[in-house]
């Protein structure tokens, strides 16, 4: 498709940024992957594996199979929180959220 330049220029605001980048952690923290069903365009797995010591993933896996899973509850919810942060953190300014957030603004226009 050839372009002319009067086209018009399509604006993502600042919200539907934020929107999207949380749409996308939600879904990864919720499914482990973004989008939540096909092809996965974002691993969470890989990604902890690159990021994350895998000390933390034994540490949980070990949470688990206790008897007492209650006693690691905070430990759950620090650990969930950290994640959060780390993709947070990564994926803001992504093509991935990006490319959500001219959805939403081409949904709005």
């Amino acid at each position: 498709m050839e372009y002319h330049g009067d086209e018009d220029v399509m604006e993502i605001t600042k919200r539907e940024m934020e929107l999207a980048l949380e749409v996308v952690v939600e879904t990864i923290l919720d499914h482990g992957q973004y989008p939540a069903k096909g092809r996965a365009k974002f691993d969470l797995y890989d990604f902890l594996l690159e990021n994350r010591d895998p000390s933390y993933a034994m540490e949980m896996y070990v949470a688990s199979l206790s008897s007492n899973t209650q006693a690691f509850k905070d430990r759950i919810y620090r650990e969930g929180a950290t994640v959060e942060k780390m993709l947070v953190k990564h994926l803001t300014g992504s093509d991935l959220v990006a490319d959500l957030a001219a959805e939403y603004a081409e949904e709005n226009k």
